[in-house]
């Protein structure tokens, strides 16, 4: 991974339901480039924020997991594994859990790492006046809610055991509880968190800030004491380029290290340099939530309709030329608990048609589709579920906006009016 310098790059998302997508990583061995002072890897936006509790999009969190740590944290595969806790363990009922902290660590400044920091941490996320937005991982904990809500003073299933041990208790048993713990708003972060800690964070990570120039690049600098091992590199800058084919172009330049072949320029790629290239699946779901609490999107049918009305395979085909595979379920299959026995919907605009009659809307219904505004390959996606969509009479409108506000919790609640039930993300 990025963390620690790998060669190749395995993209992460936490989402739902889409498609599965197959990357490729460019990466030159010639030496014939131009030379670069440590690595440089891109990111398609400005990170909304390098404060873990602001953490709501991608870009964000892969920017947070250099500079910070969990308890526990994912490795190139999905496989969960120790970070800031070396050990845990869970009781006979499963709704209480003690993670002990590895020795020895401490922040980019110097301060130690101690058990009392976990817990300052995770309130700071739930509290209301934080407005974080992504809270959901620690809403498992005994009180996180009623705190979240403002309804209490602390979180109850929060115990700080000396200096080395933190306890947590859960309303209810998770066995995946662990896992909630290493997504990017549950890093540990310093005791004092000063107004511009977005801008200037100190974190435990492999990486220490430096410097950030918005939507331009950000620039990183090794962590000698790093308790994983030091990044194999003195420095890691980090540029903001949108667009693939430009992101492309500065790789063959010599001005990026790495790079993702561009979709529409797959078999060119590998025609021209297959040698550069590695293949490998990458955890990156794309999937339109569906709003069921407003509108024709209440009812079942109607969102049945939708997904037999979209023709998946063709998107597939057409915009990511084929690196991807269909997905059929909320899982996906590289990660334990997915189901192989699941069928995904099939295409069948006749079945989507009497779905949307039976339901009470032979004539269809108008939407809204939102989508990041930057991402190309996302563009032609919305595009190709307006077109099929129109095929059976729900009319799409495509509103693009930045990345970070497309998740739910960041859109405000008055722009939520009934139209707007669609994302791609």
């Amino acid at each position: 991974m990025l963390r620690h310098l790998h060669r190749t790059v395995k993209l992460f998302d936490t989402a739902k339901y889409g498609l599965f997508l197959f990357l490729l990583a460019g990466c030159n061995a010639s030496g014939e480039r131009a030379e670069v002072r440590g690595p440089v890897y891109y990111e398609r936006d400005d990170p909304r924020s390098l404060d873990p509790a602001l953490s709501t999009d991608v870009t964000t969190g892969e920017m947070i997991a250099l500079l910070f740590d969990g308890l526990t944290q994912f490795d190139g595969d999905g496989r969960l594994l120790p970070a800031l806790s070396d050990r845990w363990t869970a009781d006979r009922t499963g709704q209480r859990y003690v993670f002990h902290l590895r020795a020895g660590v401490s922040f980019h400044d110097g301060r130690p790492v101690v058990a009392a920091d976990v817990k300052r941490s995770f309130v700071r996320v739930l509290n209301p006046q934080t407005r974080g937005g992504r809270v959901w991982p620690l809403l498992p904990i005994a009180g996180a809610g009623e705190f979240a809500a403002g309804h209490a003073g602390d979180v109850r299933g929060i115990e700080v055991l000396g200096d080395t041990a933190v306890a947590f208790t859960l309303n209810q048993a998770l066995a995946i509880f662990p896992k909630f713990l290493a997504m990017p708003v549950a890093s540990v972060v310093p005791p004092e968190v000063p107004a511009d800690f977005g801008q200037r964070p100190v974190g435990t990570g492999p990486w220490r800030f430096v410097e950030w120039q918005h939507d331009d690049y950000l620039r990183f600098a090794r962590n000698p004491n790093y308790w994983g091992g030091a990044p194999l590199s003195e420095s890691l800058t980090v540029r903001i380029i949108p667009e693939a084919l430009t992101r492309a172009a500065e790789f063959l330049a010599g001005r990026v290290s790495v790079v993702e072949v561009p979709f529409g320029e797959t078999n060119k790629w590998e025609q021209e340099h297959p040698d550069w290239l590695k293949r490998k699946p990458a955890l990156r779901p794309v999937y339109v939530p569906l709003n069921n609490r407003r509108g024709p999107l209440r009812d079942a049918r109607v969102r049945q309709a939708i997904n037999h009305a979209v023709n998946v395979p063709e998107i597939l085909r057409t915009v990511w030329n084929g690196r991807g595979a269909l997905a059929a379920g909320s899982i996906p299959p590289t990660l334990g608990g997915s189901d192989s026995s699941r069928r995904p919907y099939s295409y069948d605009t006749t079945e989507a048609r009497r779905l949307l009659r039976s339901a009470g809307y032979p004539d269809g219904f108008a939407v809204q589709l939102w989508r990041s505004g930057s991402n190309v390959e996302l563009g032609r996606v919305a595009q190709a579920i307006q077109a099929q969509l129109a095929a059976v009479g729900i009319r799409v409108e495509i509103v693009s906006r930045d990345a970070s506000s497309m998740r739910v919790p960041a859109v405000p609640q008055r722009e939520l009016r009934p139209r707007r039930q669609l994302f791609l993300l």
